[in-house]
């Protein structure tokens, strides 16, 4: 679930721009940010004075079975209420009572709402719903003229098109990225083992484990690819920047604080390795971009230990003390 503003019903009384925790509520278009909203907060909901916010679910339920007799009654009755409406306004319109033409107005806004949910309970205003695009349809055939707005009504259809294209291909990134974290964890994972099998003298399940670790980097590799997330060198750089600066200095600060708090002293130095090696990485990536057309070669130099990279062969890590001879060249 959702916040939704209706823009017709909001008085601007703005509390929910100071409830809620997230800041999805004040945008530019009116409309609540569905990404940023925290689902089932109500925050915003329990403070608008002019119920304009309401919670919408991600996914509608199915459209719901309405028999013919009951779809003919209540289209007689929307259409009774559309001529009440239209009645209303007229005499809106042609008053000159100021009172009156309140009261008229009110009355005319009245039938439209009732009209409307007279339509959706007929089944033809289920929001995106398969039904509402038939309607649509519908209409731009039977109004061929001048004045309607046909444009208008075709582009709304395929807003609705797009909408659900890019909700089914949301939720198939997701499980595309969800994939992608889990075979990436099975290749450490299997590589760890290999290591330990080695170690132990098991060659056979070392070489099983190591193949295993390449398999899921296949999949990894791939599941990545599809989901569109590699782009050209300079978007790869920029986002191994982001990456590796939240990683530094967001991610494991925390996570070096409750270390020592619990005194896993391990713990500790292994978050305190990578967070100052995450940093370096960063201002490598930062460098790379700024440098991307330059043809002078470069070589890199990795640190066995702490994961620290060097443009030379250092005689010691800063990080971690290692001995340079032991670092890797790339």
């Amino acid at each position: 679930m959702h916040a939704v503003r209706n823009i017709r019903l909001c008085t601007k009384d703005c509390l929910c721009l100071y409830v809620c925790p997230t800041g999805a509520t004040d945008t530019e278009t009116g409309q609540i940010d569905a990404e940023t909203c925290i689902n089932g907060c109500r925050l915003c909901v329990d403070a608008c004075p002019s119920h304009a916010i309401s919670l919408v679910p991600e996914v509608f339920p199915a459209q719901q079975e309405t028999s013919v007799d009951v779809k003919k009654a209540l289209n007689l009755l929307s259409e009774s209420k559309t001529r009440q409406e239209l009645t209303a306004f007229a005499l809106a319109q042609e008053s000159d009572d100021p009172l009156m033409k309140q009261m008229a107005q009110a009355i005319g806004m009245s039938n439209r709402i009732m009209a409307e949910d007279l339509l959706r309970e007929a089944g033809f205003m289920l929001p995106q719903s398969d039904s509402v695009k038939e309607l649509l349809h519908a209409i731009s055939a039977e109004n061929k003229e001048n004045d309607f707005p046909n444009e208008t009504v075709n582009k709304l259809i395929q807003l609705l098109n797009n909408n659900h294209e890019e909700k089914t291909m949301s939720k198939t990134t997701d499980n595309l990225m969800e994939a992608f974290a889990g075979e990436s964890q099975a290749n450490r994972k299997y590589l760890a083992f290999a290591k330990k099998a080695e170690q132990e003298g098991h060659l056979n399940a070392a070489k099983l484990f190591k193949a295993a670790s390449d398999a899921e980097t296949i999949h990894a590799l791939k599941h990545f690819e599809v989901a569109g997330k590699i782009g050209s060198t300079i978007e790869n750089l920029k986002s191994g920047v982001e990456g590796e600066t939240h990683e530094y200095k967001e991610m494991y600060p925390p996570f070096v604080e409750q270390a020592e708090a619990e005194g896993n002293k391990a713990a500790v130095r292994t978050f305190t390795f990578a967070m100052k090696a995450e940093e370096v990485h960063a201002g490598l990536y930062q460098e790379a971009m700024d440098n991307l057309d330059s043809q002078e070669e470069v070589f890199y130099y990795l640190c066995p230990v702490c994961g620290n990279i060097e443009k030379f062969v250092p005689e010691k890590c800063s990080i971690c003390g290692v001995p340079g001879e032991k670092f890797i060249k790339y």
